[in-house]
């Protein structure tokens, strides 16, 4: 075979599975983590409920979710060396799944609630740098797995 028709090859099945645990793994960690105060009782009460959405935005768990269905579908059409691209893409391409449903729950906080809560639909900037720092530890760590094991 020559180089160019080995980079046209799709990912292998097992490949293609390591890429979707590396994918899917972080948000089940996530809500692992934002259920364990759930699971504790904390936000049984009326008032504890606007509090426990705020919580599942500044985890991201919405965007993660959307993120992870949208990379899902893309990966699965990719060869190596465009999968290990998305990699490294993946934590600037996180920021706008991130930032929607901060948005929406800012704008919605317009509607129905006291004009403090407007700044909901800019919170999620200070996070940003975070997301990026973190995006690319994990970015690191999936990529030398891969290597390692592939």
């Amino acid at each position: 075979m020559t180089a160019s028709s080995s980079e046209m090859l799709m990912l292998s099945r097992a490949q293609l599975s390591f890429f979707m645990a590396a994918l899917w793994l972080p948000l089940l960690a996530v809500l692992a983590i934002t259920s364990y105060d759930l699971w504790n009782g904390e936000y049984l009460t009326s008032e504890s409920s606007g509090i426990y959405w705020q919580y599942l935005l500044w985890w991201g768990v919405p965007g993660l979710l959307g993120f992870s269905l949208w990379m899902s579908r893309s990966a699965q059409r990719r060869n190596e060396q465009q999968a290990l691209r998305m990699v490294w893409w993946a934590p600037v391409k996180f920021i706008p799944f991130y930032a929607v449903p901060w948005m929406l729950y800012g704008l919605f906080s317009l509607i129905v609630r006291p004009l403090s809560d407007a700044y909901m639909a800019y919170g999620w900037i200070s996070v940003v740098p975070f997301l990026l720092i973190g995006g690319y530890v994990c970015a690191g760590v999936t990529v030398a797995l891969y290597r390692i094991f592939f």
